[in-house]
C-alpha cells in the first residue's frame, strides 16, 4: 500500500531536506511512500524533474486550490478513484506565523475524511522562539511533556508564532485531524534539498561579520539551542516512519516535540567564527567586539531589532523528552558542531545568502 505524503515547502530549507530524507531512505515504509512537493514556481518544480516526485504548484493562501488537489491527488477527476490515493499525511514547514495556510490544509484534509472516511495526520513544523525570554515567554524553562498548549495559549497574544501554534491545535480539534506541532531549534549545516540548501541564521553572522570586518556579538551571553539540519530532517522521517506503523503517539495538545541536539554560548559560537575568518583575512581581528547599537545588528541582518535578538541571540530554555517515542537520536554535538564551523563560512562563500520567506515577512515595509 502506497501512503501519500504531502510536503510544503519543499524548496525550502527545512522543507527540501525533508523530502530528500525521505525520498532516499531505504527502509521498507519509506519505499512505500509517495511524496507530493508543494512548491511555488516552475523553476522550483524542475528541480525535482530528477526524482519520482509529484509535483504540486500551488498557492497555499488559496483555499479552494489547496482543498482540491488534496481531494483529487492531482487528478482530473472530482476525487480518487482509489483509496489508496488519498493523502495519509501533509507536513507544513511553509510557514509558522501565517494561520491561514495552516488552516487551508486542515480544512483539506477534514473534506477528504468527510468524503472518503479517510482519516489522515497533520504534522506542523513551528519554532522554539515561541519559548524564549525574547520573545516574551513568561514561563521559563518547559518540557515537551508539559501541558505546552495550555501554557502557550496563556501567552498567546504576545507573539505570532504562540498564536499561530495555539490556532493549529484548535483547528485541528475542530476539524477531527490528528496532528503534532514540531519545534526545530536554530538549524545549522548544508540542507540536502533541491533548491534551498541554507538557513539564514549562521550565513547572516557570516555576511554581517564580512561586510564590516569584524565579528559582533550581542552583550548577553545567552546559550543557543542548535541541531543540525540532518539530524531535524532525519526526525520527520522517523515520525513519518512511526505514524505508518501505527504507533501510539501523543498529538493534539499533546503533541509538542522539542528539537534539540545540542547547546553552545552564542560568545563561544562567534569567538570560533571570529578566529577561522581571521585566519582567511575576512575580518581584521580574531576577537570579538559588542554591538554597537541594537538598530545596526538588526540593520545587518535585514529585520527589526526585537527580531533580530529572538533569531541570532535566541535561548530558549527547554528539555526534549519525546524524541525517544520516535527513536530519534541525533548525530551531531557541539564539538562536532564547532570543529566544522569552517563548512558554515564555506557553504555562504558558495551559495550566498539565502532567500527566506520568513526574513521577507519580517523586514521592515516602507512607510513603517
Amino acid at each position: 500500500m502506497c501512503a501519500n505524503i504531502l510536503i510544503t515547502g519543499a524548496s525550502g530549507y527545512i522543507g527540501g531536506s525533508i523530502v530528500t530524507e525521505i525520498w532516499s531512505r531505504k527502509s521498507e515504509f519509506a519505499k512505500a511512500v509517495q511524496i507530493h512537493a508543494a512548491v511555488r514556481s516552475q523553476e522550483q518544480a524542475e528541480s525535482f524533474s530528477e526524482r519520482d516526485i509529484r509535483i504540486a504548484q500551488l498557492d497555499l493562501g488559496d483555499k479552494s486550490a489547496v482543498v482540491n488537489y488534496v481531494l483529487s491527488n492531482d487528478s482530473p477527476s472530482t476525487l480518487p478513484i482509489n483509496v489508496s490515493d488519498l493523502f495519509d499525511l501533509v507536513i507544513n514547514n511553509a510557514t509558522s506565523i501565517d494561520p491561514n495556510v495552516a488552516l487551508n490544509l486542515i480544512v483539506a484534509l477534514k473534506e477528504q475524511r468527510e468524503a472518503t472516511g479517510k482519516e489522515s495526520y497533520y504534522v506542523h513544523t513551528t519554532g522554539l522562539s515561541a519559548f524564549d525570554e525574547n520573545t516574551n515567554w513568561p514561563f521559563g524553562e518547559v518540557k515537551d511533556t508539559d501541558p505546552v498548549y495550555d501554557l502557550e495559549r496563556k501567552s498567546a497574544d504576545t507573539y505570532i508564532v504562540r498564536q499561530v501554534d495555539t490556532f493549529v491545535v484548535q483547528q485541528l480539534k475542530a476539524a477531527g485531524v490528528t496532528g503534532f506541532l514540531i519545534f526545530p531549534p536554530t538549524i545549522h549545516g548544508r540542507g540536502s534539498g533541491t533548491w534551498n540548501q541554507l538557513s539564514p541564521r549562521i550565513p547572516a553572522l557570516v555576511k554581517a561579520s564580512i561586510k564590516y570586518e569584524q565579528v559582533y556579538r550581542f552583550a548577553e551571553n545567552r546559550i543557543a539551542t542548535l541541531a543540525h539540519i540532518s539530524d531535524v530532517a532525519g526526525f520527520y522521517a522517523q515520525l513519518l516512519e512511526a505514524i505508518l506503523r501505527g504507533e501510539q503517539l501523543p498529538t493534539g495538545e499533546d503533541g509538542y516535540y522539542f528539537l534539540v541536539s545540542h547547546v553552545v554560548p552564542w560568545w563561544e559560537i562567534l569567538d570560533r567564527l571570529a578566529a577561522r575568518l581571521h585566519s582567511r583575512g575576512l575580518v581584521t581581528s580574531a576577537s570579538t567586539k559588542t554591538w554597537p547599537s541594537d538598530e545596526m545588528a538588526a540593520e545587518s541582518v535585514g529585520v527589526p531589532v526585537k527580531f533580530a535578538y529572538s533569531m541570532w541571540n535566541s535561548s530558549p530554555k527547554v528539555l526534549c523528552e519525546k524524541k525517544d517515542l520516535v527513536g530519534w537520536k541525533p548525530i551531531w554535538n557541539k564539538e562536532s558542531f564547532l570543529e566544522r564551523l569552517d563548512d558554515e563560512i564555506d557553504d555562504f562563500l558558495e551559495l550566498g545568502m539565502p532567500k527566506s520567506s520568513l526574513l521577507d515577512s519580517l523586514k521592515p515595509k516602507p512607510g513603517n
